[in-house]
C-alpha cells in the first residue's frame, strides 16, 4: 500500500530499479476498481510484543485530516487501523470516479470512534453497498450467540463485512446508504450459504439508511441527552457542567504495582521504583 495520495513512499531508485520503475508507473496510471481484504490490526496490545504497524506519514495525515478532524470521539487510535487506512488510501487512488469492493472488519459501521469515518464516507461516496455478516466473538452469552458462525472460522473473532463504496460523479446526490444484516444466530455455512445464493446484489432486500448529524447509521443516538446538564467537559460549553474540573481522577497507569492489600508489599514496589 502506498503512501497516500502524494508523497508516496518510493523504493531505493539505486538498489531496487526495476521494482521502484514499475511502482512509479503504476502510480501514473488511473484505477478506477480496487478489490481487497485489507488486514484488520490496530495496532499491537503491549509494547513487548514489538509488532507495531508501519508508519505512513502522509497518509496518516490524511486521515487525521478527514475521518479523525470530523470525529467525535476521545480515543481516536482505533482510525490508524490498517483496514481504514486501506479505506482512505483507496478512496484518493480511484479519484472521483470508481468502485471499491472490499471485505474487512465490520467495526467502522457501528463504532462510536468511527463516526467521523462515516460521516466522510457519505460525503465523499455516492452509493455504499454494507453486507454485515457479524460473527463479533468479542461478545459473550445471548449476543455471542446472536451474532453467530465467524465467516473466517478461527482466522478472526472480528465482525465481517462486505463493503462496495461507489463514486459516480453522475449520481443525483451522494451518500446514499444501503445495509444488509445477515441475521441472527447464523453459522457461518448458513450465511456463505446466503451469499452463494444471492449471486447479484439485486437479490439482496437492502435497507436504506438515514444516518444522522453524527454519522451514525445503526443505533443512532438520541439526541434528547443533549438537553441534560453535563457533568463536566473538557471543552467550554454553552451549557454549566456539574463539575467544575475535568480530569481522569486518580490514576496511576500502573495499578499492578501501586495497588495491593499488603501496606508492605506496596512500600516495597514504589522502594524498587525509586
Amino acid at each position: 500500500m502506498g503512501d497516500g495520495s502524494t508523497g508516496q513512499q518510493q523504493l531505493d531508485t539505486g538498489v531496487l530499479a526495476i521494482n521502484s520503475g514499475r511502482i512509479m508507473e503504476q502510480n501514473k496510471q488511473a484505477i478506477q476498481v480496487i478489490i481487497g481484504n485489507p488486514p484488520y490490526s490496530a495496532g499491537q496490545n503491549n509494547a513487548n510484543d514489538n509488532n507495531q504497524n508501519t508508519a505512513y506519514p502522509a497518509l496518516d495525515q490524511r486521515i487525521m485530516d478527514t475521518y479523525v478532524a470530523r470525529s467525535s470521539a476521545t480515543n481516536k487510535n482505533a482510525l490508524y487501523d490498517s483496514y481504514i487506512r486501506a479505506m482512505r488510501w483507496a478512496s484518493d487512488r480511484i479519484g472521483e470516479r470508481g468502485i471499491i469492493g472490499f471485505v474487512t472488519n465490520a467495526g467502522f459501521v457501528d463504532s462510536n470512534s468511527a463516526n467521523g469515518l462515516r460521516l466522510c464516507l457519505a460525503q465523499e461516496f455516492s452509493s455504499i453497498y454494507i453486507l454485515h455478516l457479524r460473527g463479533n466473538q468479542r461478545t459473550a452469552g445471548e449476543l455471542s450467540r446472536q451474532e453467530g458462525g465467524k465467516i473466517f472460522g478461527s482466522g478472526s473473532r472480528a465482525p465481517i463485512a462486505i463493503s462496495l463504496l461507489v463514486k459516480n460523479p453522475a449520481a443525483p446526490a451522494p451518500g446514499q446508504i444501503y445495509i444488509y444484516d445477515i441475521g441472527d444466530n447464523l453459522t457461518r455455512e448458513e450465511k456463505l450459504a446466503k451469499l452463494v445464493a444471492w449471486e447479484h446484489l439485486a437479490g439482496i432486500d437492502w435497507q436504506r439508511i438515514q444516518p444522522d448529524s453524527y454519522g451514525d447509521w445503526l443505533q443512532q443516538r438520541d439526541q434528547g441527552f443533549e438537553r441534560f446538564m453535563p457533568l463536566g467537559a473538557k471543552k467550554q460549553l454553552t451549557a454549566q457542567p456539574i463539575f467544575a474540573n475535568y480530569s481522569m481522577g486518580v490514576n496511576t497507569a500502573r495499578d499492578a504495582w501501586c495497588y495491593n492489600a499488603d501496606k508492605v508489599a506496596v512500600a516495597a514496589n514504589m522502594q524498587r521504583m525509586l
